[in-house]
């Protein structure tokens, strides 16, 4: 098995039905809540279209960052409230667009993962079977400009705000690579490091770690 480009026309379907899933959710959080924020697909938005993989067969994914805003001061020092604000919000809609999904898939709720929250949609009238799935960060920065991903250790049962990559400096280097037309390299080499880490069965790579590792790699190439 090995990585390979999902198509557009494939991709398409999906990706907008989880953008006005996500659009819901923002709104919902914000009128509910007073909790405001932004998604984004990682990899900002059209570049992450055409990275989109799957392994052989395997259902394929797509990864988005809630980006905090501004919210109530009591869910900056209580992130695991916050994240199970989030969550509930997200499986009420998830709930509400069980009629209307694409294909006739049907989400389950999201899942308390370490980094994100998973949203896994079954195949129709075989409910073991994952035809798609998507997962969502939440990500907020601070007074200073350093973005942090909201994170549950599972052994300790402790969530807490741990450091991430610069979302904007990595956009911008992106534009960068894309105005030289270098793109078609950023996608050769993601591919190759994705595969790389499914040979090894290393699983501390999500999609969005492998991304900026080959944005900055390009950048580093040309532009250092």
């Amino acid at each position: 098995m090995a990585y390979e480009y999902v198509s557009e026309k494939e991709a398409r379907p999906y990706r907008n039905e989880c953008s006005r899933m996500l659009t819901e959710l923002r709104d919902y959080l914000n009128e509910e809540y007073d909790i405001n924020t932004q998604f984004f697909l990682v990899g900002s938005g059209s570049y992450a279209r055409k990275l989109v993989m799957r392994n052989g067969n395997a259902p394929f994914d797509l990864d988005y960052n809630l980006m905090v805003i501004r919210m109530p001061e009591e869910y900056w020092h209580d992130p695991r409230r916050l994240k199970n604000r989030v969550r509930d919000s997200l499986n009420l809609i998830l709930r509400r667009s069980r009629s209307h999904v694409v294909r006739g898939g049907q989400f389950s709720d999201g899942k308390d993962s370490t980094s994100v929250i998973t949203a896994l949609m079954y195949t129709p009238g075989i409910l073991s079977q994952v035809a798609f799935s998507f997962d969502l960060a939440i990500l907020a920065r601070d007074g200073d400009g350093i973005y942090y991903r909201l994170l549950h250790d599972k052994g300790s049962n402790n969530y807490h705000w741990g450091e991430a990559p610069s979302v904007h400096r990595v956009r911008q280097k992106a534009d960068a690579i894309k105005a030289e037309r270098l793109w078609s390299e950023v996608r050769e080499r993601y591919k190759d490091k994705k595969n790389m880490y499914l040979e090894r069965q290393d699983k501390s790579h999500p999609s969005y770690v492998v991304y900026v590792e080959t944005i900055n790699e390009v950048y580093r190439k040309y532009f250092s």
